[in-house]
């Protein structure tokens, strides 16, 4: 018999307990009517698998207490849901910032509530069971790594079939996201800039593009770590390829009030490149220089080239990288502290591949003053 998914409903009125207890009687619930109460539940064994959170409550509010659960390791995972009558932009950001997957507004729409918390707990079966998985599969290559000892030849067969594995996930993960990528622009051509959905649609889209980003930047790893990726490199003018990123990202630097220039850039210079495989990497190291600049700073391109290799780099003047971010950069999930999130470890993995596939590197340093400088290695 499958076990019930447990749910932990926090909220400071007791009405609305009841009517969430109500709806979701065919869970396990536990009840928080305050925050600290909120905290000592869901760090509790048996922990969570989700979370619906009022965020208005006196003492320790909603924020606070997804806040805390987030730096905490043992239950950052645990998703939640926000409950608010709040509906302005502002608020609703600041609860996808600090960790929050949905929200819920008051007075609960029957429908939406049960929609909401479905798709949640489907998420974090998928998650169990990929994890279970992934477990299988490490405990099948230990195995077979210690009874085979120097048969190399098996122990590389075994790495294909993971990567054979790896590779149908990320296919099978981008099956039903096109379909989802495909409604939601839809969506927004249908109900157009001046409906009062306008905001949410959008905000939508933003992490639909961000899901789509992530999804084809794991296939890429896995296609390149399995030799699977056809590089096929032609001449490009350096000129034109940095124009044509810096371009792609004029619309997100605006939105974080900063320019990307392109400096010092010969216009005889030629790279020999797979022009979308590199394009991807210079994209997402100006995007990463980007979202940690101040407002009205500069990220700056340049490209230059010297007698054994032609070199792009993204100058920033940001806080930098910690001393122990430069130690685990690429790290297919590694964090650092300030200069980039949990998202950015896998897109620079993703960036020194496709670099190593070009026969090139890529060096990060901190700048003398501020900021950080990312430099994509191409050699002559």
């Amino acid at each position: 018999m499958e076990e019930k998914a447990k749910i932990l409903l926090v909220d400071d009125t007791p009405e609305n307990i009841d009517t969430l207890g109500t709806l979701l009687k065919d869970y396990k619930r536990q009840v928080a009517l305050n925050g600290e109460k909120a905290l000592k539940l869901a760090r509790k064994d048996p922990k969570p698998d989700l979370i619906l959170l009022d965020i208005m409550m006196p003492g320790i509010d909603g924020y606070e207490v997804c806040t805390e659960l987030k730096k905490d390791i043992e239950t950052r995972d645990i998703p939640i849901i926000f409950l608010t009558s709040k509906t302005d932009r502002e608020s609703l950001l600041k609860g996808f910032d600090i960790g929050a997957q949905d929200y819920i507004t008051k007075p609960f729409d029957v429908r939406e509530l049960m929609a909401r918390v479905k798709t949640q707990l489907e998420i974090v079966e998928s998650r169990k069971k990929l994890k279970s998985v992934n477990i299988w599969l490490e405990e099948i290559v230990d195995k077979r790594t210690q009874e085979l000892g120097k048969a190399n030849m098996e122990l590389l067969g075994l790495d294909e079939a993971k990567n054979d594995f790896l590779k149908m996930i990320s296919h099978e993960i981008r099956t039903p996201l096109n379909g989802i990528v495909g409604a939601t622009y839809l969506l927004n051509d249908v109900m157009g800039d001046d409906n009062e959905f306008g905001e949410f649609v959008d905000m939508l889209k933003v992490s639909v593009d961000r899901l789509e980003n992530f999804s084809t930047t794991a296939l890429v790893i896995t296609q390149l770590q399995a030799d699977n990726y056809v590089i096929s490199k032609e001449l490009n003018k350096a000129e034109n390829v940095v124009d044509s990123c810096i371009d792609s990202l004029e619309e997100y630097s605006k939105e974080q009030n900063l320019d990307i220039i392109k400096g010092i850039v010969d216009s005889s210079i030629e790279i020999n490149i797979d022009e979308k495989l590199f394009k991807r990497a210079l994209k997402s190291v100006i995007h990463n220089a980007v979202k940690y600049s101040r407002e009205r700073d500069k990220v700056t391109v340049n490209a230059l080239k010297n007698d054994q290799n032609t070199t792009i780099e993204v100058v920033d003047k940001g806080t930098g990288f910690t001393e122990d971010a430069l130690n685990r950069l690429f790290q297919p999930f590694g964090m650092g502290e300030k200069h980039y999130d949990q998202n950015v470890g896998l897109s620079l993995r993703a960036a020194k591949m496709i670099m190593k596939a070009h026969n090139g590197d890529i060096i990060i340093e901190n700048q003398s003053g501020k900021g950080a400088k990312v430099s994509l290695v191409i050699n002559n």
